[in-house]
């Protein structure tokens, strides 16, 4: 009686631990000449796509990162005479491709998604997810030499993120704190960075809600 309840407390207390927790993880690459921002320095976010500048879209990602590069201590540009007169002329752009299966199976050592993990209501079978392979890229330019012929880049970041959600309004938010973290960075590097998703967030529609304690949104 006492084994039996042992293992029901194990189980229960390993599934309640893992099953909402979800991440978007993306590999991040970073080259910059670039020392921590000066508060106050100003900032101009423009489309790297000249058909995502138009979109309604794009507005709502550059409004989520001006909230965070001023949070950084920068200072959203607001004259009019234009982007290059800012200090800094920040581009965004991002795409999504996919979907592509990932084949996941039982535990015992067999491969399951990012990992293996015991999983009573797992054991032994297939599950497939479809990934979808999401990419942001975000460059700053001195805003003077922005436009010109040789203009100057000072950062380069970059964030290919994969997982269920292949709604890139849906991970946008996350992949800006993965390019973002510690800004600027290490120069040169690429880096592994999992930001947790609020438990609130629902999965995409249709796939699946196994539990997993790296479950990739």
């Amino acid at each position: 009686m006492i084994k039996r309840l042992l293992v029901a407390v194990f189980l229960v207390g390993a599934l309640s631990a893992c099953a909402s927790t979800k991440y978007v993880v993306s590999d991040v690459t970073r080259f910059h000449t670039m020392t921590s921002p000066s508060s106050g320095q100003t900032f101009a976010i423009v489309a790297a796509d000249d058909e995502q500048q138009q979109s309604l879209a794009f507005k709502q990602y550059a409004n989520q990162l001006n909230t965070k590069l001023s949070a950084l201590g920068l200072r959203q540009y607001t004259g009019t005479s234009g982007p290059a007169e800012a200090d800094y002329v920040v581009t965004l752009k991002y795409s999504v491709a996919g979907p592509s299966p990932d084949f996941g199976y039982g535990h015992y050592g067999r491969p399951f998604g990012y990992g293996a993990m015991y999983d009573p209501f797992y054991n032994d079978r297939t599950d497939t997810t479809q990934l979808f392979v999401r990419r942001v890229e975000l460059d700053i330019y001195k805003g003077g030499t922005y436009g010109s012929d040789k203009p100057e880049r000072v950062f380069e970041g970059r964030a290919v993120s994969q997982g269920r959600n292949g709604h890139v309004e849906a991970v946008m938010p996350y992949v800006l704190d993965a390019i973002l973290k510690d800004f600027p960075g290490t120069s040169g590097k690429t880096r592994t960075v999992s930001v947790e998703v609020p438990p609130d967030v629902e999965l995409p529609a249709g796939t699946s809600s196994r539990p997993s304690s790296r479950s990739s949104y």
